[in-house]
């Protein structure tokens, strides 16, 4: 099969499959926003946004530099790598569901809105992130193996669980935060779970297969992935508080009814990042040996589809949101009033994600060619922007504020990323490329 064919089968069935991911992230959310108070989704919110950090750490120290890595051994290595670090996300995802514990145990910003179940609520809040942490390896090792059919399948277990879960809470009027994140907790066990034979048959070797040469290149890339974790773990922990701070920000400064109205605006386009981040899941290996083999044109043409699919995308969708909203008040959210003027945001959301795509396909060329260093700088530097610019901007402009100062450094890195690190990347492996010659 030719790379396009094969780029296109697989790309198809990670946006359907991340599409249905998206739909349940959207169901629940909405049944959220719907049920309980804006104070409790706001709640729910901030400790969404705090497991998708324990996520990213998680996925930035083992699955990250270890796709990087596993793509250029060849199988048995592969097998061997994708084993050892099988334990190692179990050990990594076990000690971030307890500092998540701690998280949502003793923190103000939480237990103040949950003091009546709060050591409960930290307990299922941790048992969610190690859920979440078990079933995301299997899909990892699935990418990286081009197994997507594997990853599909696991992927509808966990919504079919979680359907199934909310069904019963809406059928027994028993919706609430601590009962959803039980309930994906236990639908994510239930997933890795049904998953666990497949992990095991994927990264299975005997002893007569490992050969002293094997041994040597496990060393050299378990270094190599080493030193790529480090950077990629400082690097999302400073992206992460460069897209997420504003939840706090603005529960410090207004509350948690503005967390909300901010969480539901981008809840209604949270289809758009999703959809980008099934492409960067499959895109980011291609792009990989694109990078390796100096094939830069293939690689501008394939930057310039990606943008132009992912931006159409992005104008439609918004569009459409914003004719569709006032049914979408009566008919979903049930209230006409509870969530009143959400349109300002939503625009404002849409030119962020307009602009985040074409900056996160940047980032993932970046993650291809290893440039991790590079993106801890940009972040810290980031960071330091939107922290500056969001608390100016919130108590003088409110929640417009928040989402101006990310729009604000969202274009700030989109420039830096294509126009100053990218040309870097290239030039020392041009330089390789034409010692060799």
């Amino acid at each position: 099969m030719s790379f396009s064919k094969k780029f296109l089968s697989t790309s198809l069935l990670s946006v359907i499959d991340q599409g249905m991911l998206s739909a349940l992230n959207l169901l629940v959310g909405a049944l959220l926003i719907r049920m309980v108070d804006k104070s409790d989704y706001g709640l729910y919110s901030m400790l969404y946004a705090v497991g998708l950090l324990a996520g990213l750490v998680i996925d930035s120290w083992i699955a990250g530099p270890l796709a990087t890595v596993a793509n250029v051994v060849h199988e048995n290595a592969s097998r061997i790598l994708l084993r050892r670090y099988w334990y190692r996300q179990i050990f990594c995802t076990l000690w971030m569901g307890g500092v998540c514990f701690l998280a949502a145990e003793f923190s103000p910003l939480f237990s103040s809105d949950v003091s009546s179940v709060n050591g409960l609520m930290g307990l299922i809040f941790a048992l969610y992130v190690i859920g979440n942490g078990f079933r995301e390896y299997g899909r990892t090792v699935g990418f990286i193996q081009s197994d997507l059919h594997t990853v599909f399948r696991q992927d509808i277990v966990y919504v079919l669980a979680v359907v199934a879960g909310l069904a019963l809470s809406i059928l027994y009027q028993h919706v609430e935060v601590i009962y959803v994140f039980a309930v994906l907790a236990g639908s994510s066990f239930l997933s890795a779970l049904f998953g666990r034979e497949r992990l095991r048959d994927r990264t299975a070797t005997t002893s007569s297969e490992i050969d002293k040469e094997d041994m040597e290149l496990i060393a050299q890339h378990q270094t190599t992935i080493t030193g790529h974790g480090r950077w990629a773990v400082v690097g999302v922990i400073v992206g992460w508080l460069t897209n997420y701070s504003y939840l706090y920000l603005a529960k410090l400064w207004m509350n948690s009814e503005a967390v909300a109205d901010l969480n539901a605006s981008r809840l209604l386009l949270m289809p758009i990042p999703l959809i980008v981040a099934a492409w960067s899941r499959v895109a980011r290996p291609e792009a990989g040996r694109l990078i390796a083999a100096q094939q830069w044109a293939r690689l501008k043409k394939f930057t310039f589809l990606s943008i132009v699919g992912i931006e159409v995308i992005v104008v439609g969708y918004v569009g459409l949101l914003l004719l569709t909203f006032p049914f979408t008040e009566v008919h979903w959210i049930g209230s006409q009033t509870k969530y009143h003027g959400l349109e300002p945001l939503m625009m404002m959301w849409g030119v962020y994600f307009a602009v985040n795509a074409v900056r996160w396909i940047g980032t993932t060329w970046l993650m291809s060619g290893g440039a991790f260093r590079s993106m801890f700088f940009l972040g810290t530097v980031t960071l330091i922007l939107v922290l500056g610019i969001t608390t100016f901007a919130i108590p003088y402009w409110g929640t417009v504020g928040a989402i101006f100062a990310l729009i604000f450094v969202e274009v700030f890195e989109t420039i830096v990323v294509w126009k100053f690190i990218f040309p870097r990347l290239q030039k020392p492996l041009e330089s390789v490329s034409a010692n060799v010659s």
